[in-house]
């Protein structure tokens, strides 16, 4: 996602609105492994890659953010 995309995107909300928000960017995941360096090209191939398999990512955190919530209300979560 290019950062203009996000930016958009949290247009919506109001400046003192809490999110839970995870981004990379090629740096940090570079700094992961010794030796990786990526060309911007490279780069954005692993975006690409990467928002094609975003829904299986997305659907764990939604289980866990669910999880989290269900447990400060005060809920048992089944596991």
């Amino acid at each position: 996602m290019r950062v203009k995309e996000l930016l958009e995107q949290l247009e919506k909300y109001q400046p003192d609105d809490e999110l839970i928000v995870a981004y990379w960017d090629r740096e940090t995941v570079e700094g992961y492994e010794e030796d990786l360096l990526l060309t911007l090209d490279q780069w954005s191939d692993v975006v690409f890659q990467y928002e094609n398999r975003e829904f299986y990512w997305q659907n764990s955190a939604a289980e866990d953010f669910v999880e989290l919530a269900r447990e400060a209300v005060g809920e048992e979560v089944g596991i």
